[in-house]
Formats: C-alpha cells, structure tokens, sequence
C-alpha cells in the first residue's frame, strides 16, 4: 500500500493522520515559489504606487463608513422621539379640548389660565424637539399632511380647500408626524 492509499484508508477509519504527504509539501513549496516569482517581477516604484492606491482607497472607505454611521445616528436621534411624541400629542388634545368647554366665570377663569400656560408649555416643549404643527388655516388639502374626514360642498370656496381643522396634525422636520384631521369643501355637482 503506498503512503497515500494509508493515508486515506486511516482517514476514513477515523484516525488522524500525522503523515505529510511529500508531494503535497513539494506542491505547497512550488506555490510559494511561484508567489515569491511573481512578487518580485513587480519594480520597487509599481509596488509603492500599489500600496500608495490601497491606502487611499482604505482612507476613502473608512471615510465613508464614519459618514454612514454619522448619518444613521442623527436619523436615530431626530426620529427616535417619534413614538414619545405621538403620546404627548393626544395629552395636548386632551388639553385644547378642557380650554375649550371651559366657559366666562370668575371660578372657571382660573382654571382656563392654567390650563392655557400648561398648553403654552406643552407646545414649547414639542417645538424644542422639532415637532411643529402643520398649518391648515387657508391652505388646500394636500394627502401627505392632512387627513379629510368629510367633505362640504361649498360653492364660494375653492374645492379642496380646508374648512375646519378637528385634529391638530405635527410635523418632525418635514416629516409628517401625525396628519391634521380636517373637513375639506367641494363644488356642488350640478345635475
């Protein structure tokens, strides 16, 4: 039996074989050579140009990751209050609506000024963050802000136009957070 024929033999009887085949050490050395042939057919001048293109070419790709992540971390920090600030939005609903059934009185009055510096906090709190309110007031109904509840039909004004706002909506850096709900007016069909 030759060396390799031992060699698979133990193999396949589970043994681990501590044999290096020869002709396999003499076709790892020939590799080598041929390697090292081919590395210095290379002039001292093309091997630092090469090095020199590597390099820059890692600078330019260390760069870019550094901008990339850059990027996904100031994505990260502006909209990852977005689900705290949806909740906060339903406290500040709940606080226009108690200011509006608040009616003149000398005991009510307290309560509505309270109430009106707790709002004027509450929207300043969400302005610091970069949540602003959409505007509705004159403004034509546009799909990726508003949301139409109903429609009016309205010949003095122009169709689509916003008639009333029931639902504030906010946006976070031109980004709409929540659509204003609103009821938008259309021109009567005439039959």
């Amino acid at each position: 039996m030759t060396k390799k024929e031992k060699k698979e033999d133990g193999l396949n009887n589970g043994e681990v074989s501590e044999e290096i085949d020869s002709s396999d050490e003499i076709n790892f050395e020939e590799e080598l050579v041929e390697t090292s042939g081919e590395q210095t057919e290379e002039s001292p001048g093309d091997l630092i140009k090469d090095l020199e293109d590597q390099l820059l070419r890692a600078k330019a790709e260390v760069q870019n990751v550094r901008r990339i992540a850059s990027q996904e971390v100031t994505r990260a920090r502006l909209y990852g209050i977005e689900s705290l600030a949806k909740e906060f939005l339903s406290v500040g609903d709940n606080i226009d609506r108690a200011i509006a059934s608040c009616e003149e009185g000398e005991e009510i009055t307290n309560i509505k000024e309270g109430l009106e510096l707790t709002m004027k906090a509450y929207e300043s709190s969400l302005k610091s963050s970069g949540i602003e309110p959409i505007e509705c007031d004159g403004k034509s109904f546009d799909s990726e802000k508003h949301e139409a509840l109903s429609m009016i039909e309205d010949d003095n004004l122009e169709s689509n136009s916003i008639i009333e706002v029931i639902q504030k909506g906010y946006s976070i850096l031109d980004r709409t957070l929540r659509p204003s709900k609103v009821i938008v007016s259309k021109k009567s069909e005439e039959k």
